[in-house]
């Protein structure tokens, strides 16, 4: 059965606070869209004062349970919040915190200045910030004057043609292609978009350290729903039996060359990954190891929240975020 949308789900990083560790690997909280507070904090009176920049990360998971890859996934924001606060988002790793944060290429996205009609070759798009760059050439955008991801209306991909100008808060964008239809500035929203090729777990960075055992990496199956971003170390007790180790998780199971290895993953009542005995060969001692790393099919994406000084209150703090894919 193809990916369906119940396998696609929103998890926080393991730290989220305003510090330098904020971020890192992903955690098991899985942030529930339609919740209040279930990812960002509210904005206070000092902030909206004086001002403030904030950065929290947030990891688009694909479980599902035969391990399907999603393919050319599209992320963005379909339009701007309805407060004086800004979103933006960017690229981040299974790991990077917000230490590592310099000078991120942002996308994010504004309401289509003037109306278009089919065949056209350029928008303008008023942004919320004309100083903070969102549209570069060569971007993939979304146009569409759809009010939800799935509802009626008409919703088109493009690609930008040289480097926007800008006036003000308006972006001026040319198009590779002219439009397939037309738009009303009234209810349409321009997106840049971040793409990820596929989002599927994997294994990799295979270190043996053994004078005749072989390991075939080629055999690990990661769990998609399981597998997490962990540096496994392999440890032989003999010539056949061996502890498992995770660089985070700790000890992770005890088995042997001989049956196939499956431990289960915490709180998701699945494996982390399998390996069959076909996969160890050779002649292996005590002493032996075998290291390699898991990634989980998931992808991280970055928010920056920015409240100018002096905003305005703020009634309603909400922001709408999307990733679209295909069914591998």
């Amino acid at each position: 059965m193809p990916i369906q949308s119940t396998d696609l789900k929103c998890y926080k990083a393991v730290v989220n606070n305003d510090t330098s560790s904020n971020g890192g690997r992903m955690s098991n909280v899985e942030a529930v869209s339609g919740t209040s507070n279930s990812f960002w904090p509210n904005i206070s009176e000092t902030q909206r004062r004086l001002g403030s920049t904030q950065y929290r990360k947030l990891f688009w998971k694909v479980g599902n349970a035969e391990g399907l890859a999603l393919t050319n996934v599209k992320h963005g924001l379909m339009k701007p919040t309805p407060g004086s606060d800004r979103i933006y988002l960017f690229s981040g790793t299974q790991v990077d915190t917000q230490a590592d944060i310099t000078s991120p290429t942002l996308y994010g996205t504004g309401k289509l200045d003037a109306n278009v009609t089919t065949g056209a070759t350029s928008i303008t798009v008023l942004v919320e910030h004309g100083a903070t760059v969102i549209f570069r050439d060569g971007d993939l955008i979304r146009i569409s004057d759809k009010q939800t991801l799935t509802g009626t209306g008409n919703e088109e991909w493009a690609t930008i043609d040289g480097a926007p100008s800008v006036t003000g808060d308006v972006v001026t964008i040319t198009l590779v292609s002219a439009l397939q239809n037309g738009y009303s500035a009234t209810n349409t929203y321009v997106s840049s978009i971040i793409q990820t090729p596929i989002i599927k777990a994997t294994v990799g960075e295979l270190v043996v350290t053994s004078a005749g055992g072989l390991f075939d990496i080629n055999q690990v199956v990661p769990n998609a729903i399981g597998a997490v971003e962990q540096t496994l170390t392999f440890t032989f007790s003999s010539s056949t039996a061996f502890t498992c180790v995770g660089d985070t998780i700790g000890q992770i199971g005890v088995g042997g060359i001989n049956a196939t290895f499956a431990p289960l993953s915490v709180g998701n009542g699945v494996p982390y990954f399998s390996i069959p005995g076909s996969a160890w060969t050779g002649n292996f001692v005590s002493g032996d190891k075998v290291v390699f790393k898991t990634h989980p099919a998931s992808v991280a994406i970055w928010e920056m929240r920015v409240v100018p000084t002096n905003a305005a209150s703020i009634a309603q703090q909400s922001r709408d975020v999307f990733m679209i894919g295909e069914s591998e």
